[in-house]
């Protein structure tokens, strides 16, 4: 069995969980290990060609004592790793954006995973936004000499069309497949997300009061309508959890007992199967919107970043809710067009998204 390192964002994120089991579930026969912290044991205990390395492992723990001490090396288990498996999967979303203005911390990261790896390949990023062109210049040197860069927006792809490592593919999850049945209830599942957090060089922080109040208004008009509504957090790290609490706590007491809320802590499935169990999407979360179409729901898109605009724009979708808009936004029109919207088929991007792996499916299947 090859062995093949994933590098990913291991913080107890939906999106990005369900993405490192997408993987490990395409290539059963492949024998992967990824670095995070001991939870992940038990969020993958059951995918048996996945071994997780965590800081608190005794040999995490004596492999970087015994290199640091011989070699003067950091993170010594890490980069034995890396050296050591036959390709190095870098899987994620925002993945290549301009955090800070001093991006350096970031690049070289990246530029040591190039360094350290046998192969290198990108599976369902997407690049930017960025501010400075040099970011650009570099990282397009940077990709050049990766094996496979596939990322999940046409933006992306676009800025690096001469490449011929680089191609386009429809985001990773419309590969997730749903196991078992849910009953259907007459339900509003709202995915949502803190604002306040969000300061930084592509501040939306201005917006948090007006986007918690829509967000109250709009769980309302759909308890009106006779839906109940349960708000689901991806991510209690980036405090989505504070986020559902702020936004239930403007909620007038008469809409208490139809509403109800599910956290995300380690079972991805248990979460997902909110989705299909719902009649109605209200999705600020990227993949909470691209699980709404999975399941073949009605989604009401609220865009906070430019990686949800570019796929909206990808797939002709027009009608979702900018946050520079929010005041403008009238709660009960926009449920209705939602109520009396159509079921995007996605059928067809199921298929197109399997091209995500197409350079590991010739490397691995």
């Amino acid at each position: 069995m090859k062995r093949v390192f994933i590098h990913a964002y291991a913080a107890g994120n939906l999106g990005d969980d369900l993405l490192i089991r997408i993987l490990c579930e395409r290539y059963p026969r492949t024998r992967f290990v990824i670095c995070a912290d001991s939870s992940y044991k038990k969020r993958y205990a059951d995918l048996k060609n996945l071994r997780v390395f965590s800081p608190d492992d005794r040999i995490v723990r004596y492999t970087d004592k015994l290199l640091k001490r011989v070699k003067n090396c950091d993170n010594g288990m890490w980069k034995l790793l890396l050296r050591s498996s036959y390709a190095t999967v870098h899987i994620g979303g925002s993945v290549f954006v301009q955090h800070q203005d001093d991006f350096a911390p970031a690049y070289h990261l990246d530029c040591q995973l190039r360094r350290l790896s046998r192969r290198l390949y990108v599976v369902g990023a997407n690049f930017g936004p960025y501010t400075d062109e040099k970011y650009y210049r570099l990282y397009r040197k940077l990709l050049s000499s990766y094996e496979g860069v596939c990322f999940r927006d046409r933006y992306s792809k676009n800025l690096f069309k001469d490449f011929p490592n680089v191609r386009y593919a429809p985001d990773v999850v419309f590969n997730y497949r749903q196991t078992g049945k849910v009953r259907l209830k007459k339900q509003a599942l709202f995915s949502v997300i803190d604002l306040e957090g969000r300061g930084g060089k592509y501040s939306i922080s201005q917006y948090a009061e007006e986007y918690y109040n829509l967000m109250a208004e709009l769980a309302e008009q759909c308890i009106e309508r006779g839906y109940t509504v349960k708000f689901v957090s991806f991510c209690r790290m980036q405090e989505d959890e504070k986020a559902v609490r702020m936004i239930i706590d403007r909620m007038g007491d008469k809409y208490e007992e139809a509403v109800s809320a599910f956290f995300y802590d380690k079972d991805e499935r248990k979460c997902v199967n909110q989705f299909y169990e719902s009649e109605l999407i209200v999705g600020t979360r990227f993949h909470s919107i691209i699980l709404g179409w999975l399941a073949e729901k009605k989604v009401l898109p609220v865009v906070y970043d430019l990686k949800t605009l570019h796929t909206l724009e990808d797939l002709g979708v027009e009608d979702y809710i900018l946050l520079e808009d929010l005041k403008k936004v009238r709660a009960s029109e926009a449920v209705e067009r939602l109520i009396s919207r159509s079921v995007i088929d996605v059928n067809g991007l199921k298929s197109k998204a399997e091209r995500q792996f197409a350079d590991l499916d010739g490397l691995l299947q």
